[in-house]
């Protein structure tokens, strides 16, 4: 069912129950769906203890960004005089916390009004609605509510999706990111992704916003992955030499790091810019930048600096080391040098300051507070003790921001920010998943997916159902086929195709060595067992 049939029902539900029965609305009624639309959480009421009376009508509003029915602003259904009316709210009682020509704009939205038969154009008007209401709200940062810049919603950092294969997975962590950046509320996320509904309907554009501005990174664990690859290690490089490289999880927690200090910070410029200022003009015009050390008489030479790296040539003329441009901006939003202590801090120390001397000197606004997120598909298939190496403790949820280790190759300092998601995939199935790493086990929230058979096309729900019902009985419920096997099928050809080359490979491998029970399935799968 995806979120118009959804929403349909709890409309249904919504007006019968107020035209048939005496009492005030209880969540039994709809028990078997899911109070979500296209990102916003659904409050429903009848009344506050009582069932209200005219000219106060019952409603159902469309929470989201932190608003609230009783503080806050938000789209609407309203259920009066036997018609259904959809507009734009805001709450009497109390006022939100927002811009005041955000809430004058909003409570001067018309409303339009539609019969209990028009249901399907109640909710095309409900999307334009929603449409305006986002573009109202959204037309800047400060008209959010004050905390919403400040701190990240979800405790829960650290999710993994598990189930058998097939049932999505991989497929249903762009909803579940989708959700968290949308601020939805935890328990709807979690109800929601769980029931593994539809979501060819979703709207993925707030994904596609995260991926473009480089917030997410894709990764999927097998049996050669490393530290070096995840954190940092040697690697070699073209000109033969070998350099040390950070990993994809380093990379990332250092960029939300960054984005995490420059949203506390209220007015700084840039560290790019500070960069700039202080290199780019002279290097541009071939000159050397003298950068004196704290030692009498001495310094060194800066000649050149990309994305990543900064060159330098040291006063005996040695080129060989560089400065890592990541690790001089942590430092710049921190203020000082807490990550490098020995090694090239002598160099680090006297350039952070005339960055920060010019840090001092221009003013800007302060950016937004964002979140970053690594997915890791099929986790339980990496030797999670070598990847993770003394970080495993850092991730929990309480020592993000609060924590460090000093790194083994780097010696640099090193935390795991609150604002990076750590979101990862487990196959239930695969025989790894029983020596899983307990510490692995302790620091993530697990989410079971389930097949769902209402994806599954008619041609295919009853071999489905047959072949789930007893793989349950003989296997466990961990085995049982997921809908995603089936779901592109159109016709019996489709089908055969399926049965052939997708569940019958898969059957061997289940009943490998119980020939008796494997014989039982192929019967199922083949249409036999009714013989």
């Amino acid at each position: 069912m995806n979120d118009e049939d959804n929403l349909k029902s709890v409309i249904k539900i919504f007006v019968d129950k107020w035209d048939n029965t005496e009492g005030i609305w209880n969540k039994e009624f709809i028990s078997n769906l899911y109070l979500t639309y296209k990102g916003f959480d659904l409050k429903i009421s009848f009344g506050m203890g009582n069932r209200v009376k005219p000219p106060k009508y019952p409603y159902i509003t469309f929470l989201k960004y932190n608003q609230k029915t009783s503080k806050g602003v938000y789209p609407y259904i309203s259920y009066e005089e036997n018609e259904l009316i959809t507009g734009l709210g805001v709450s009497r009682d109390n006022t939100p916390e927002i811009d005041i020509d955000i809430i004058k704009e909003i409570d001067e939205f018309p409303f339009t009004s539609f019969s209990t038969n028009e249901i399907d154009l109640l909710i095309n008007k409900l999307n334009e609605n929603i449409s305006e209401f986002e573009l109202i709200f959204n037309k800047g940062s400060k008209n959010m509510p004050k905390e919403e810049n400040m701190k990240i919603e979800l405790k829960t950092k650290n999710i993994m999706l598990y189930g058998a294969p097939g049932v999505g997975k991989t497929h249903n962590y762009k909803r579940l990111i989708t959700m968290i950046e949308s601020g939805n509320y935890e328990k709807t996320i979690f109800d929601t992704i769980s029931k593994n509904d539809d979501t060819k309907d979703f709207d993925d554009s707030i994904f596609e916003m995260i991926k473009n501005e480089k917030r997410i990174e894709f990764i999927t664990f097998h049996q050669s992955y490393s530290y070096e690859d995840f954190i940092e290690g040697f690697r070699p490089q073209d000109d033969g030499t070998i350099r040390l490289e950070d990993g994809i999880f380093k990379k990332l927690c250092d960029d939300a790091k960054i984005n995490l200090l420059k949203s506390i910070n209220k007015k700084e410029i840039l560290f790019i810019d500070a960069i700039n200022l202080l290199l780019k003009d002279k290097i541009e015009n071939q000159e050397n930048i003298k950068i004196n050390l704290k030692r009498e008489n001495s310094y060194f030479y800066i000649y050149d600096y990309n994305d990543k790296t900064i060159y330098f040539e040291k006063q005996n003329g040695d080129k060989s080391h560089t400065l890592s441009l990541k690790t001089l901006e942590k430092m710049y939003y921190e203020g000082t040098n807490n990550i490098i202590n020995g090694g090239l801090a002598p160099y680090y120390n006297p350039l952070l300051e005339e960055l920060l001397k010019l840090k001092n000197k221009f003013k800007v606004e302060k950016s937004e507070l964002k979140n970053f997120y690594i997915v890791i598909d099929e986790i339980n298939r990496g030797n999670i003790s070598k990847i993770f190496g003394e970080l495993i403790t850092l991730i929990e949820e309480d020592k993000r921001d609060a924590y460090e280790v000093t790194l083994p190759y780097s010696k640099e300092k090193f935390k795991i920010p609150s604002n990076l998601y750590i979101i990862a995939t487990m196959n239930s199935t695969d025989k790894s998943i029983a020596t899983i790493d307990i510490a692995l086990r302790r620091r993530f929230t697990f989410l079971k997916m389930k097949p769902n058979i209402d994806l599954v096309p008619n041609i295919a729900k009853e071999l489905f159902s047959k072949l789930n019902e007893f793989i349950k009985e003989s296997r466990g419920e961990d085995y049982q086929l997921g809908h995603s096997y089936f779901m592109k099928i159109e016709n019996e050809s489709d089908l055969e195709f399926v049965k052939e080359y997708k569940i019958k490979p898969l059957l061997e491998e289940y009943f490998y060595g119980d020939d008796e029970n494997h014989k039982k399935a192929l019967d199922i799968l083949n249409g036999k067992d009714n013989l």
